[in-house]
């Protein structure tokens, strides 16, 4: 949890739900899955860094939010793969990252995201009450996980 400037305790996840980075930082991943997650064009969130040099997130798109916006730009999709891989799409959701890194501490930025290919309720990583399976998405999307850290 946090105590905030008039001591209100916030409690921002579970201790087993904690990242350690590979500089020793603590960070409540849920937290900045919940920022994220307040853009209209994000479903899922998924921030990854336990052990890492620096944190960064699997993102899915809202399908019916996003399409919308893109058809108001007169962008052409046919599924969502195509939809998630558009680089208009990344730009925009690029976009939604930059504005909560805004309100954050460097150390706990997202520095770079990759976007699910595919709905993760089709993937089946997701639970019965729509949290994201961290272990099951993390297997299945680990070579989105790689790319991220190869920079």
């Amino acid at each position: 949890g946090e105590i905030d400037a008039s001591g209100f305790l916030s409690i921002t996840g579970r201790l087993k739900d904690i990242v350690i980075t590979a500089g020793g930082l603590n960070v409540s991943p849920n937290k900045l899955e919940n920022l994220l997650k307040v853009s209209p064009f994000i479903r899922e969130a998924v921030v990854i860094g336990d052990r890492r040099p620096y944190l960064t997130a699997l993102l899915g798109i809202d399908g019916e939010t996003v399409a919308a916006w893109a058809q108001q730009q007169n962008l052409p999709f046919t599924t969502h793969r195509d939809l998630a891989e558009k680089p208009e799409v990344r730009r925009l959701v690029k976009d939604e990252v930059d504005e909560v890194n805004r309100y954050l501490a460097e150390t706990e930025q997202i520095r770079a995201f990759e976007l699910f290919p595919v709905d993760l309720a089709e993937a089946g990583a997701l639970t019965a009450t729509q949290k994201v399976r961290r272990r099951i998405a993390a297997e299945q999307f680990g070579d989105l996980i790689d790319r991220m850290y190869a920079a």
